[in-house]
């Protein structure tokens, strides 16, 4: 349960940091919002992705 929310937790701040620095606006926080949550999206696509496939090696 702890891993789960550390890996939600880890996806949230990946995608806002990746969302702010590829964003157009930049720094501007209210003209990436959209992009904030796309790299949120992103980064917990790849988490997902990464935990099923240690699964399946084990």
């Amino acid at each position: 349960m702890k891993t789960r929310l550390l890996e939600i937790l880890l996806a949230v701040v990946l995608g806002f940091f990746t969302g702010v620095l590829l964003s157009g606006g930049g720094v501007d926080i209210s003209e990436s919002g959209i992009h904030i949550l796309l790299g949120c999206i992103l980064w917990v696509l790849i988490l997902n992705y990464l935990h099923s496939s240690t699964n399946k090696s084990e």
